[in-house]
């Protein structure tokens, strides 16, 4: 639902009772331009958890990995082969 702040300060009552309940997310916009979202706390909470359990890929990728063992045993495109694509995938697919 799309408010202008006028009618946003005017009905703000109206407007938290329905964030609360979980029925809308309430745009709080000023001249048709979007500043703010009114949600229920349980959806602010349930978006801050999925925000913080995110991993870092690049921070994944430099972390030592049980294939380190292997290097210089065998060639560096072997070890990759696969591996890096494969991880990455299933990160995403669990955590993002």
């Amino acid at each position: 639902m799309l408010v202008n702040v006028v009618e946003a300060k005017a009905k703000f009552s109206n407007l938290l009772s329905l964030a609360h309940m979980g029925k809308d997310e309430i745009v709080i916009a000023k001249r048709d331009k979007p500043l703010a979202v009114l949600v229920s706390y349980e959806k602010f909470m349930h978006m801050k958890k999925q925000l913080e359990t995110k991993i870092n890929l690049d921070t994944l990728n430099n972390l030592p990995s049980s294939l380190d063992n292997y290097v210089g045993i065998v060639s560096e495109e072997e070890l990759d082969y696969g591996y890096k694509e494969s991880r990455e995938a299933y990160l995403k697919d669990k955590y993002l």
